[in-house]
């Protein structure tokens, strides 16, 4: 199979202007989607209490913004084959302002609840946007470009909690109205300066590929790819819970506020950031598969140390122990995905290893709360380093193999 062609849209006018800036209007999506996560990170505890809800709640709330990502990731991603990546994103861009608005008047926890719904249906567009990278970057350049998606997750994580953490004085709706606006500039950029990534070529799929599901039993059908998805649930399951319990941990035994947390994401999208920006030469360096496993044992090592953190500095360094791991094994696993993916199927493959993704953290926050709250803070750190120490056993085991079939492919490609 051949790689695939750059998919740019030809140089028409409108094609021209969007060409000066698409790669950081994607990026800015990304970073969008973060923000409309990070945001409300800091506050979520404290957001439980005001409406009436313990840990419990604030497991349920996470989870919920979870649920729709995992059901609306496969099918934004198949809809970006069909129709093109740029109308999928310029949709779930208004969806995001809409999201936004609706917390700022979030008073109950019914319009909490819609307003995190919303935000996770729009954050489905995290597909799209790693399909529109798949389709401008060659294979070998393809971890750059997921690297990149990475560093702006990293942003994200930085700018998010930190319009929480700042603007939250002022009334909770403030830091809400400050997201609302964030997304609307993505929209207002989105609109004007981003070309189409899809030629009409790959979009004219056939009527029998067009009517299939977004590519599930399609993608468990292939070996490799079902290992790279199986590592991904238990990774984004075993990591879903740290936003609750971490914060949770720092609240009750080291007596955080609402600054210290902000603090906290601050330096891990910092680390997120640098490692996604260097994850290139990293991967030119180490190799994929390897570092996936690297990212998968410090995960390990950080969750099962932070309950024993004694102050603010041990608290933040474990959680850059985690941050490192983080950073290398999501744009990393998603990059898999898309090298054993055909080009014109891949909205389709990723949308699917999101909705993984996403599956595993519907469940994640909520269980993490419930462990919390019912059995103590040390359950839940427990539970996920043991579903962590099994993500590397599965990301070790798709290294052995890589490097098992590395010979037999250049056997393969000799004349």
């Amino acid at each position: 199979m051949t790689g695939p062609t750059p998919a740019v849209a030809p140089p028409t006018s409108d094609a021209a202007r969007g060409r000066r800036s698409p790669t950081f209007v994607i990026l800015f999506t990304v970073f969008v989607d973060l923000v409309g996560f990070g945001v409300i990170i800091p506050l979520l505890p404290f957001y439980a209490t005001a409406v009436g809800g313990g840990a419990a709640i604030l497991g349920l709330v996470v989870a919920s913004f979870f649920l729709m990502q995992f059901v609306f990731s496969p099918i934004f991603g198949k809809l970006s084959d069909r129709i093109g990546r740029r109308p999928v994103i310029v949709g779930t861009l208004v969806m995001a302002v809409v999201a936004h608005l609706v917390l700022s008047v979030a008073a109950s926890l019914p319009l909490l609840f819609l307003a995190r719904l919303l935000a996770g249906t729009a954050s489905g567009n995290l597909s799209v946007a790693q399909a529109y990278v798949a389709d401008t970057a060659p294979p070998e350049k393809r971890a750059k470009g997921m690297g990149l998606i990475g560093a702006a997750f990293g942003v994200g994580f930085i700018v998010g909690p930190v319009i929480g953490g700042v603007l939250a004085p002022f009334g909770l709706y403030v830091p809400a109205l400050g997201a609302a606006a964030i997304a609307l500039a993505n929209l207002v950029l989105a609109a004007i300066y981003l070309p189409e990534s899809l030629t009409p070529e790959r979009r004219a799929v056939p009527a029998a590929r067009a009517r299939r599901p977004a590519g599930w039993a399609e993608a468990f059908r292939r070996p490799a790819m079902r290992a790279l998805l199986v590592a991904f649930f238990v990774v984004s399951f075993a990591f879903s819970a740290v936003p609750v319990m971490n914060p949770l941990l720092g609240i009750q035994r080291l007596g955080f506020g609402t600054g210290d947390l902000a603090v906290v994401f601050l330096f891990i999208g910092v680390i997120s950031v640098s490692v996604g920006a260097s994850l290139g030469r990293l991967v030119a360096r180490v190799g994929e598969e390897k570092l996936v496993a690297t990212g998968t044992a410090l995960m390990t090592a950080g969750i099962f140390a932070t309950p024993a953190a004694w102050d603010f500095p041990s608290f933040i360094a474990l959680n850059g122990v985690m941050a490192v791991g983080v950073a290398l094994c999501l744009p990393l696993i998603p990059s898999l995905v898309s090298k054993r993916s055909a080009p014109e199927e891949q909205g389709s493959m990723l949308g699917v290893s999101q909705a993984f993704g996403a599956l595993a953290r519907v469940p994640g926050p909520l269980v993490a709360g419930l462990l919390f709250e019912g059995l103590g803070f040390l359950a839940p750190f427990l539970v996920s380093g043991v579903l962590m120490a099994l993500a590397f056993g599965l990301a070790a085991s798709i290294y052995v193999q890589s490097r098992a079939a590395a010979p037999r492919v250049e056997v393969a490609a000799d004349p």
